[in-house]
């Protein structure tokens, strides 16, 4: 496991970049410009972990 920063991680490429690595097990610390996108990313993660 990697402690990995994502930036621009609501859109696009960083998006998909903090998905995948989310599934590989890795732990993330995120950024981005909306706290709102950023709530909604983080819910859509731990969403996708617990299944």
């Amino acid at each position: 496991m990697k402690t990995i920063l994502i930036t621009g991680s609501t859109d696009g490429i960083g998006k998909l970049a903090a998905l995948k690595m989310a599934r590989e097990g890795h732990r993330l610390y995120l950024h981005g410009r909306s706290s709102e996108k950023l709530k909604g990313l983080i819910a859509e993660l731990k969403k996708r972990n617990r299944q």
